[in-house]
């Protein structure tokens, strides 16, 4: 029986349709011979919801200001998900108790995942959690709705942001300052919005016996190969290996663009002149990114071809969601694609990005099982900056892509640099995190937050000078929705970095094709194995101390000093 026949009546935003789904699976009888089949039913209902739940995200991302839409979130999120909760818990209480199931290579890390879950639960904190979900549409409403105004035309943040490539300095500051005034209106607006959100997950994890969020943060997330401390390794590693070739790149940007010092508005200034632009609209970046698929592998392009019929939705316009992601439909089996393209080398390099994550997706389907496919997000971000690296010997106009020879050489300037630029800024995001739920006192303040921020910022990214622009420089947190919508996801993308990096190196070594095939068996393995082994399977080794981080940023170096002289 399929998921369409056997749940095809389901309305996901009726609890009466649900609840006797759920009601039948505690009902029936468990023993070691019949979990599988139970499963595998449970995994179908969850993958209806899941879509379900996939569609209304989607609809209040591409339209903040769809009322209409924002009404079914809430009452998917209020009244639906806390109820799913409740059931999906008594029945991980269930397949918890049963003594003689042996779980197979393919489950035994599920059970885990299943009884860290259930040990954590709390029926008290489903209505904060809830509460937490809306209160983060908040901040996507407030960014989404943000414009400037620019030689009479109102523009979206994205659109204002590839003002920043430009070669007229005086424009990029104009702009720049003008973006930041956006953010400044709202200062007071979302300081009171994190420090409601802070307390809740306080909250939450005091209600399950945690000493602080960050505690109960880790388990939530099954963070169960790396800890804490390791973080501060990492951070360590960073400010020691990445943070001086950072500085080395600003000195060497600076020089170029025949400055004086880096100001803010100037670290996304081409210094080649002209910025990249390398598409007019979305149809050329989609038709582009397939021929740079088809040269990666003839089946990835297959499975983006698919995605061009009504799974894409890649423009940025006004009261549009900010940033990016790609979201599974399990059912339809089908991922989708959600960024701001304005016509910028970075909106080719974001989907490339998520279409690895869309690659993952499909690849890991393969798991019968809902909660094993895609895999821990440390591993799915490997998934998607991979394919940035092992995407870029295509993006040449001879290869299908985008560039001139001259063109891709920049376009690969611009991601090497942008790799070891990136992992400071992860940095300050980690550690401030950190900070905030292990150390900070609870009543904390928006000053004590801005003043760790700019403490951070000064310890991981010399080379920017924000004179006269203290205000705009502690405030920065404000400006990255991670802290607000998902705390501590963050670090993943630091982690995932060091493994497409090793992703990279094995396709110099090997050749692409080799490269590629081990990357689609690692996606295809999805949750059912750890990092380690999973970053095993791609080629890589999950490390990230010092001598790991000086070994990649090393095969940057090198690099780079071949593609434009880096001393």
């Amino acid at each position: 029986m399929t998921i369409k026949t056997q749940f095809s009546q389901v309305n996901a935003l009726d609890w009466t349709s649900v609840q006797p789904h759920f009601d039948a699976l505690l009902a029936i009888e468990l023993n070691a011979q019949v979990i599988g089949a139970w499963l595998q039913q449970w995994s179908d209902l969850e993958a209806v919801l899941e879509e379900a739940g996939a569609q209304i995200y989607r609809e209040i991302t591409e339209n903040t200001a769809d009322a209409a839409a924002e009404e079914r979130f809430t009452l998917y999120v209020e009244q639906i998900l806390p109820l799913v909760k409740i059931a999906v818990q008594a029945l991980k209480q269930k397949l918890l108790v049963v003594k003689d199931y042996e779980a197979s290579s393919e489950t035994a890390l599920l059970m885990r995942r299943f009884r860290t879950e259930a040990e954590i639960f709390r029926d008290e904190n489903v209505p904060i959690e809830s509460k937490l979900t809306l209160l983060g549409n908040q901040y996507n409403k407030i960014v989404g709705g943000m414009t400037i105004e620019w030689q009479g035309q109102t523009e979206t943040l994205p659109m204002a942001q590839s003002h920043l490539e430009e070669p007229d300095r005086g424009v990029r500051a104009a702009v720049w300052q003008r973006m930041m005034d956006c953010f400044l209106v709202q200062r007071q607006t979302l300081n009171e919005l994190y420090l409601e959100m802070a307390p809740l997950r306080r909250q939450v994890a005091r209600n399950a016996g945690f000493a602080t969020y960050r505690d109960y943060r880790w388990q939530e997330l099954a963070r169960f190969d790396y800890s804490p401390e390791d973080c501060f390794t990492y951070h360590d590693a960073i400010e020691r290996e990445v943070v001086p070739l950072a500085r080395q790149i600003y000195q060497n940007r600076i020089r170029k663009l025949g400055i004086d010092h880096m100001r803010p508005w100037d670290t996304d200034a081409d210094p080649f002149g002209e910025p990249l632009r390398p598409f007019q609209d979305v149809a050329e970046l989609e038709e582009g990114c397939y021929r740079v698929f088809e040269q990666v592998d003839p089946a990835l392009a297959g499975q983006f071809a698919v995605m061009r019929d009504g799974y894409l939705d890649l423009a940025s316009r006004p009261n549009k969601a900010p940033g990016g992601y790609c979201n599974g439909f399990p059912v339809s089996g089908k991922p989708y694609i959600f960024m701001n393209a304005v016509g910028t080398h970075d909106n080719v390099n974001t989907l490339l990005h998520e279409g690895g994550h869309a690659f993952h997706f499909i690849e890991s389907q393969r798991q019968p099982l809902l909660w094993n496919q895609n895999g821990p997000m440390e591993f799915c971000e490997v998934a998607s900056m991979s394919m940035e690296l092992l995407a870029a010997p295509y993006l040449g106009q001879k290869q299908g892509g985008f560039y001139d020879e001259a063109g891709v050489r920049r376009a690969f300037v611009q991601e090497l640099e942008g790799i070891v630029l990136f992992l400071p800024y992860m940095a300050v995001v980690d550690a401030f995190q950190h900070w905030v739920y292990a150390e900070a006192p609870e009543e904390v303040s928006p000053a004590d937050l801005d003043a760790k921020w700019s403490e951070l910022w000064r310890r991981f990214m010399p080379g920017i000078d924000y004179g006269g622009l203290q205000i705009e420089m502690e405030t920065g947190w404000h400006r990255k929705g991670h802290i607000f919508e998902t705390p501590f996801y963050y670090i993943e993308y630091g982690l995932a970095q060091l493994g497409a990096l090793q992703v990279w190196r094995n396709a110099l070594r090997h050749g692409n094709a080799k490269a590629v095939a081990d990357y689609r068996s690692a996606l295809a393995l999805g949750y059912t194995r750890s990092l380690p082994e999973l970053f095993q399977a791609a080629g890589a080794r999950f490390a990230f101390n010092r001598q790991t981080v000086g070994e990649l940023m090393a095969l940057i170096q090198e690099h780079l000093v071949d593609l434009r002289g880096l001393p």
